[in-house]
């Protein structure tokens, strides 16, 4: 009996321990399957649209700011910080839940980028009400994750990354997942290919 009980906690604690380390592809299939499912509502769960937000403005604005001329032209200077207000709005709008929601059920979210709603995001007046009837030309979802090449990997214990790209392209899209407990992932940060 003895036996029997070590064996059973021994078993228990090797289950847990090899869930701990499989928990992120856990989270990945379970958005994959979100995706496949169309459940607007599990992939926004699974994203930390703060920290995203945040990082995506911070890997842009550093984009803009190192391919403006050097120049103490006002008007450039004018022009910078439109920009960068800009981007601010432009984001703020893309990486939101309702767009998720609108991209995973194949329709546009160009509507959802008119300078209108640009500017009412900006000063905090969103409206996300707009025609979400337009589907692409093919009548299919946007994501075709056949053309993509994913490679996932631990950065270290409570992070795990994603390599995501075309099977032509040079760099790679990269989402970071981190650890939200023992067993629950989120994704704290996309890095774009901008280099």
């Amino acid at each position: 009996m003895n036996k029997l009980i070590r064996f059973v906690v021994l078993f228990i604690a090797l289950a847990l321990v090899g869930y701990y380390f499989a928990s992120p592809y856990h989270t990945l299939y379970n958005l994959k399957t979100a995706v496949e499912q169309k459940d607007a509502a599990a992939i926004v769960d699974t994203v930390d649209f703060v920290s995203v937000k945040s990082s995506i403005k911070d890997q842009v604005k550093t984009k803009l700011n190192t391919e403006l001329p050097d120049s103490n032209d006002n008007f450039a200077m004018l022009g910078a910080a439109f920009a960068t207000v800009m981007v601010d709005g432009l984001i703020d709008h893309l990486v939101s839940p309702k767009s998720v929601e609108l991209m995973v059920n194949g329709q546009d979210i160009g509507k959802q980028l008119s300078l209108e709603n640009i500017q009412n995001t900006i000063t905090g007046k969103a409206d996300h009400t707009g025609d979400n009837s337009a589907i692409n030309a093919d009548g299919d979802s946007l994501a075709k994750t056949d053309e993509l090449q994913f490679h996932p990997s631990y950065q270290s214990l409570n992070t795990f990354t994603v390599d995501v790209k075309k099977a032509n392209a040079d760099k790679a899209l990269t989402v970071v997942m981190e650890r939200q407990g023992l067993f629950t992932w989120k994704i704290v940060d996309v890095r774009l290919p901008m280099e």
